[in-house]
C-alpha cells in the first residue's frame, strides 16, 4: 500500500492550461466566433496575379454565468482515524 494518492483531474491537461480566462462584469455575456479556413491547395507561381479570397463573418456567442458549489461532510472520526495517502479524510475531500 503506498501513501501516495494521485489525482487525475480534467483540469491538468494541455488544451486546457491553454485557454485562458476572461473576466465577465454581469451575468449574460457575449463574444466573437471565428471559424479556420478549410484546407486549400494555395500554391502559386512567382509573378502570379492574387486572386480575392472570400472570407467569413464572425458570429456573436451568448453565454450566461452560474455559481457552482460543491458541500462535503467529514464526521471528526473520519478525520481522527490515521489513513493512507491523506493526512487527514477533509483534505482529500476538499481537492476530489
Amino acid at each position: 500500500m503506498s501513501d501516495i494518492i494521485s489525482n487525475i483531474t480534467p483540469s491538468d491537461c494541455p488544451m486546457h492550461s491553454l485557454i485562458k480566462s476572461e473576466k465577465i462584469h454581469a451575468r449574460t455575456y457575449s463574444y466573437m466566433e471565428d471559424s479556420l479556413a478549410a484546407a486549400a491547395v494555395n500554391a502559386a507561381v512567382e509573378g502570379a496575379d492574387a486572386s480575392i479570397g472570400t472570407l467569413s463573418a464572425t458570429t456573436e456567442r451568448t453565454g450566461t454565468a452560474q455559481i457552482l458549489q460543491k458541500s462535503l461532510q467529514v464526521s471528526a472520526t473520519a478525520d481522527a482515524i490515521k489513513s493512507h495517502g491523506r493526512a487527514k479524510e477533509t483534505a482529500l475531500k476538499l481537492v476530489a
